[in-house]
């Protein structure tokens, strides 16, 4: 199963991103960026596509579950 999301915001100063992408990964799947676009002013907002991999549609679920309650969107 593959799922791939978008996050959008402060999300590389305030440590989202790489926050997320751990926690994902010692949630137990596999997970990557796609896409990174950083903006260039601090009131800029940034944004990541990122992949989340995994066989067990569980884990996909609760992998799932917790990107969005970090403010992940499904693409």
């Amino acid at each position: 199963m593959i799922e791939k999301l978008k996050l959008r915001g402060h999300i590389i100063d305030s440590l989202i991103l790489s926050k997320l992408l751990d926690n994902l990964t010692d949630l137990g799947v596999d997970c990557y960026t796609s896409d990174v676009k950083i903006g260039k002013r601090r009131e800029d907002v940034s944004e990541a596509i990122f992949i989340i991999e995994t066989d067990d549609k569980e884990l996909m679920e609760k992998a799932m579950e917790y990107a969005k309650k970090q403010g992940a969107m499904e693409i």
